[in-house]
């Protein structure tokens, strides 16, 4: 007999995990078609520094795509500081 509670919380895994991967992907292509590298070159992320957790890179993208008038959304914003985390910073997201 099929556990249908076991069935549908894999399935929302499988979502959520595929929604997260996602994001992340969007961030990247939306960093790639900005103006980000003009200012930046890849030494200077993943450095904490000056950023210490999730929330001050997500603030730190914020504050970078309304100095370029990217208009990107808050959902963009968090995309792209998914990326940059995934692939340099490595913070717990909060």
């Amino acid at each position: 007999m099929i556990n249908f509670s076991k069935v549908s919380f894999l399935i929302a895994g499988i979502l959520v995990t595929t929604g997260a991967f996602a994001g992340v992907q969007e961030g990247k292509a939306m960093f790639n078609e900005a103006t980000c590298m003009e200012c930046h070159n890849l030494s200077d992320f993943g450095s904490a520094k000056k950023i210490h957790n999730f929330k001050q890179l997500e603030q730190r993208v914020q504050a970078c795509q309304a100095n370029t008038d990217a208009g990107w959304f808050d959902e963009d914003v968090t995309d792209v500081a998914k990326y940059l985390n995934k692939d340099f910073y490595k913070f717990k997201e909060e």
